[in-house]
């Protein structure tokens, strides 16, 4: 082959080369009986499920590497013989392999050890300063609430609030020292509901541009961004959501009625107990001057319209695909409802469902339009 062609080539060679496509592997090996439940199991958001069989102590599987992933894992063994899973999380921050060292099968997956990987093996360390750590708070308050248990209301409030400030503590130490490394934006979206709001924010800071602009990293500014758009009395800026037949659904329309937005998702049992109790209100108050808003955080769409068909709701829908659930209303959990006067600004907010029916929220509307 002459010079001339050679040279032609290389750079061929070489684009080639920058397409291909990288990889995670994942393997692991595990001590004990499996009783002939053999399969790890692995799933997670744009991660297709796939499963791999454990011969001889062993398993491996692989998945591209598209970014920053959180998969998660469980086994065969724990549905069969516990008659239930918990899910392990492998904190992926790079493509490559992962191994998870020394698994008992009778203990679970999260009695291996992460190794390879500095996202996936730090993350599962600073889970495991957790028990030490509400170990010393229960030591404390035992002293305190002689007899006490976290089933008792005072106990159960200073544990929270002792659990919140050192969960704090920790964190700070974690994202300081390792502020390039997507373990951090994974544990600071994960905590932020758990954690004070000025924490969240200080933690947030020490994170690096590279994690920040990551899909957890982005969410965690949309969050705070959200908790200043959804204070009571501001204004609800305009958004624009699909409706389940693909039209658009601008909240700027909605202008001039009482609207309830309420943030649900299909895996959510609360949220779909309200909807009985939802449609007496709606059947109450609708009309030119009430709306009921329902829009989903579902990341699956198919879960969403399969749901949906199930409940059949007679007011508006949409899916969140904007993230307006955090950079609007800095929603933490669901079902919550926001109450939105003619004006568009906020009146009040309601976490969880009432089942008496007769929370503040209805006792707010039978306000609102007993002067009406």
């Amino acid at each position: 082959m002459s010079k001339q062609i050679l040279s032609l080539l290389l750079p061929l060679f070489a684009a080639t080369a920058g397409f291909a496509q990288e990889t995670v592997t994942i393997e692991g090996n595990v001590n004990g009986d499996t009783k002939g439940y053999n399969k790890v199991y692995l799933y997670g958001q744009n991660i297709n499920r796939d499963s791999a069989v454990i011969a001889n102590g062993k398993f491996s599987l692989s998945f591209p590497y598209v970014k920053e992933a959180v998969p998660l894992l469980y086994t065969e063994y724990d549905a069969k013989v516990k008659g239930g899973v918990s899910p392990f999380p492998a904190v992926i921050g790079q493509p490559g392999h992962l191994y998870l060292r020394d698994v008992d099968i009778a203990k679970g997956l999260a009695s291996g050890t992460w190794e390879g990987d500095a996202s996936a093996a730090s993350h599962q360390a600073f889970g495991k300063q957790l028990r030490p750590l509400s170990d010393s708070i229960n030591k404390i308050l035992k002293q305190k609430f002689p007899g006490g248990t976290t089933k008792d209301e005072a106990y159960r409030r200073d544990y929270d609030s002792l659990m919140k400030a050192g969960t704090g503590t920790l964190l700070k130490n974690f994202v300081k020292a390792h502020p390039d490394l997507y373990a951090s934006a994974v544990l600071l979206r994960s905590n932020r509901s758990w954690i004070s709001v000025n924490d969240v924010k200080s933690i947030y800071a020490m994170l690096s541009g590279k994690q920040k602009a990551t899909t957890q990293g982005k969410d965690i500014g949309d969050y705070l961004q959200g908790l200043k758009n959804s204070t009571i009395g501001s204004k609800v800026k305009d958004f624009v959501l699909p409706t389940p037949e693909e039209k658009k659904i601008s909240f700027a329309s909605l202008k001039g009625k009482y609207v309830l937005i309420d943030f649900w998702a299909s895996w959510c049992g609360p949220c779909k107990a309200s909807f009985p109790h939802m449609k007496e209100v709606y059947a109450k108050y609708k009309g030119d001057q009430f709306e009921i808003y329902s829009i989903s955080i579902d990341k699956d769409k198919e879960a969403w319209l399969k749901e949906l068909k199930k409940q059949d709701l007679p007011w508006l829908q949409s899916l969140d695909d904007q993230n307006i659930s955090q950079s609007g209303f800095a929603i933490n959990a669901v079902p919550t409802t926001y109450l939105i006067g003619p004006d568009g600004k906020i009146i009040m907010k309601s976490i969880g469902f009432d089942s008496s029916g007769n929370g503040e929220l209805e006792k707010k509307l039978d306000e609102l339009f007993a002067k009406k």
